[in-house]
């Protein structure tokens, strides 16, 4: 845990950031570094990810302790997370949450809980087999086969790793070998009796730029099946596919200013 980088903005009552696949803590919120002039924003990179990159990645096993351990520390704090680092954030919420102020799960591929959804269906029988094969591959076949799997098209995957430079790669790296997110156990009677408030947010993709096939029909059906078991709200950003806190960013924050002044 102490070789566990993190990024620290401001003082006040604590905010933990969890960031998803294929970024970094600065990477994927560097507009809510605003908040920092109410609150102490902490940006965690996840094992093998940037300043944490010297650490063995292999995903929410291992995460979810990480993120628990600084809520021991820096608790009870508010709990945010992007993509794989919702599940995290999920994850370790079940493990304290007598430490967790409140709440947020941005698109948690936590695909199977939504078992019985065609969309979810779908994505689990083409994004799993790809995890099962992720040893076997490099970070650039990863890559590809990962984004071909999500149903994005070959010059728009093309677009995107021409813009990689040396920290995107050890992020694409450290995502290769990340544990499959779909069945993750998320503590649901736990999370359901917690008091905190819990918010569920997933964007509407009505202006998909990512080429991706479905949607994100899937991540609707996985935040409204977990938000439904635990007691959350739903929140739908009309303007956003998968990262609302980059996309809407004013909107996104006045959620988590609205949500951590009324906890």
């Amino acid at each position: 845990m102490d070789e566990l980088h993190v990024d620290v903005f401001g003082a006040g009552d604590p905010a933990i950031f969890v960031h998803g696949s294929f970024g970094w803590g600065l990477d994927t919120f560097p507009e809510q570094r605003a908040l920092s002039d109410e609150y102490r924003i902490i940006l965690v990179d996840r094992r093998g990810f940037a300043g944490s990159s010297s650490l063995e990645a292999v995903g929410w096993p291992a995460d979810m302790h990480d993120v628990a351990a600084l809520l021991d520390d820096v608790g009870p704090a508010h709990l945010v997370g992007q993509s794989y680092g919702a599940v995290v954030a999920l994850l370790a919420a079940g493990l304290r949450p007598q430490l967790v102020r409140s709440l947020v799960a941005i698109e948690p591929p936590a695909f199977e809980v939504a078992q019985g959804d065609p969309d979810a269906d779908a994505t689990t029988a083409s994004l799993q087999p790809v995890f099962r094969r992720a040893a076997e591959m490099t970070a650039d076949e990863f890559v590809a086969e990962w984004a071909r799997a999500n149903g994005m098209p070959q010059e728009r995957l093309t677009s995107w790793t021409d813009s990689f430079g040396d920290q995107e790669w050890t992020a694409a790296d450290a995502s290769r070998r990340e544990r499959w997110p779909g069945d993750a156990p998320l503590q649901f009677e736990v999370l359901a009796a917690a008091s905190f408030p819990k918010v569920l947010v997933h964007g509407a993709w009505k202006a998909d730029v990512t080429g991706r096939e479905g949607g994100g029909r899937d991540y609707a059906a996985v935040c409204r099946v977990i938000a439904a078991r635990i007691g959350a709200r739903l929140v739908t950003f009309e303007r956003s596919t998968h990262n609302p806190q980059l996309q809407e960013p004013q909107a996104f924050n006045h959620l988590l200013q609205k949500l951590w002044l009324h906890e």
